[in-house]
């Protein structure tokens, strides 16, 4: 049924069920981005402090609310909460919103919230740990052709959807074969191939070039702002005979950072902490026995940006398409 359908009140109410179950559905997302990849259970042990380990009590679980409340710090020990619980918590909010507005409660706005929140949970995962896990390429995959299938995608039926799918993951493999071929060193995670082929799945062929445009857009420009601060990822620096042979970087020497202790989460590394171990090669590359990737110097994920591209066409592909003439075909 359509927002525009319901009584006012009804209306009212509707919306705020909307907005607290997608909060919710962030505070699950939280959980999703923090144990996923580390290759703990979704389920057990319950929510605790990263600091101290204390379990979280339910009334300071309350997304959004809880982290006002506490100001931004355990109850427990005091440690600073990371910014990332609230704000995932609230994208979630705004995903389900959305749905619901563009679509009212049905089918429509839960696969919109499926394809919104599967993006969410790999932008942060691959923010924190250079990983887009099989576990949720995948299924993002498996979903958008179903979904469009249903006709409840942007894709619209199963044929462009399998066509995006393809294509996509197709285009960005060419890229990562050429790229490690011509210039000897990784130009495109694998995980981004999966991705893409999932974003296609959903969005359709169609919608491919401006994601990937906006993506790389987006990226570049963040990008080099962080070079020009010098801030960007600071990946191993190459030996001189690395430099002449034109050899990549060292991987295993220089292994990614613990995903538990992440920078956007300081206080999430405990005392004298162990390293956690990451997940095996091909759940991170798609590849079985690859050695563990180090990003090279100032690099930065693409992950994220594929996923803000897709749902910026996704929410706003008519106000750009008539901002911008040449993407109408697109829409």
């Amino acid at each position: 049924m359509l927002r525009s359908e319901l009584p006012p009140l009804i209306r009212f109410l509707a919306a705020a069920w909307v907005l607290l179950a997608g909060a919710v559905v962030g505070s699950f997302l939280n959980v999703v981005i923090a144990r996923l990849p580390a290759g703990q259970s979704l389920i057990r042990p319950r929510s605790r402090c990263p600091g101290c380990g204390t379990p979280i009590a339910w009334y300071d679980n309350v997304p959004v609310i809880s982290f006002l409340v506490l100001r931004a710090r355990c109850r427990a020990c005091r440690r600073p909460i990371s910014w990332r619980y609230p704000l995932v918590e609230a994208l979630g909010a705004a995903a389900a919103y959305l749905a619901y507005a563009r679509h009212g409660l049905g089918a429509a706005a839960l696969a919109e919230l499926v394809l919104a929140s599967i993006l969410v949970a790999l932008a942060f995962i691959d923010l924190d740990t250079w990983l887009l896990p099989h576990s949720l390429t995948v299924p993002l995959i498996v979903t958008g052709v179903a979904a469009s299938s249903a006709h409840l995608t942007p894709a619209g039926s199963p044929v462009p959807s399998l066509i995006g799918a393809v294509a996509g993951g197709g285009a960005f493999w060419l890229v990562a074969v050429i790229g490690q071929r011509v210039f000897r060193k990784e130009a495109m995670g694998l995980g981004d191939v999966w991705l893409l082929a999932g974003i296609g799945a959903w969005m359709g062929h169609v919608a491919l070039l401006p994601v990937v445009m906006f993506a790389s857009f987006q990226g570049a420009i963040v990008g080099g702002v962080q070079v020009a601060l010098g801030k960007g990822q600071p990946g191993p620096a190459p030996s001189p005979a690395d430099v002449a042979e034109g050899a990549p970087p060292p991987g295993p020497a220089a292994a990614p950072a613990d995903p538990a202790a992440t920078p956007a989460d300081p206080a999430a590394t405990p005392p004298a902490a162990e390293p956690v171990s990451l997940p095996p090669a091909d759940e991170a590359s798609g590849a079985e026995g690859d050695e563990p990737w180090v990003p090279p110097r100032h690099a930065i994920p693409f992950g994220p940006f594929l996923a803000l591209g897709t749902l910026e066409w996704l929410y706003l592909s008519d106000v750009l398409a008539r901002a911008v003439p040449m993407l109408q075909p697109f829409v």
